[in-house]
């Protein structure tokens, strides 16, 4: 039986872990909108992270999707749930096009999907998801 191929399940802190071309389904917080390239900035303070340390973020290419999302998803402090493909960045010379600085500067997140969260359990949704992929890494180590 052909079909798509599941999304792995991830923390975006652990999103440059994973293999290019990997589909990949997480949640971040819109810290930014770069209009002119089509780019969402995402962070997740998972790990915890103190001041001054900025939190995990990534560049997440939204143009694909476009037609399809909402003023509310790309609204700063919204709350997001992206499906999409982990792709390789190119270095950049364009500040605009390179995101903020504490972005992964080897990847970015090409999106087929942006859907709102909601009112997001964070401590919850981040023990189940931790304690779900152990799950899961101990299946495959014991298989």
């Amino acid at each position: 039986m052909n079909g798509p191929l599941p999304s792995t399940r991830s923390f975006l802190s652990d999103l440059p872990s994973l293999p290019v071309d990997s589909k990949v389904r997480f949640l971040g917080c819109v810290r930014t909108y770069l209009i002119r390239t089509g780019h969402l900035v995402l962070e997740h303070n998972y790990p915890h992270r103190k001041p001054p340390q900025e939190p995990a973020s990534v560049l997440v290419d939204v143009n694909a999707v476009l037609e399809s999302v909402t003023a509310e998803e790309l609204r700063v402090g919204a709350w997001v749930t992206v499906l999409g493909y982990v792709r390789r960045r190119k270095p950049s010379q364009d500040a605009d096009e390179a995101g903020p600085a504490s972005v992964f500067p080897t990847i970015y997140i090409e999106a087929v999907l942006v859907i709102p969260a909601g009112a997001v359990a964070l401590g919850e949704y981040e023990r189940i998801l931790r304690d779900s992929l152990e799950i899961e890494r101990r299946a495959r180590s014991a298989g």
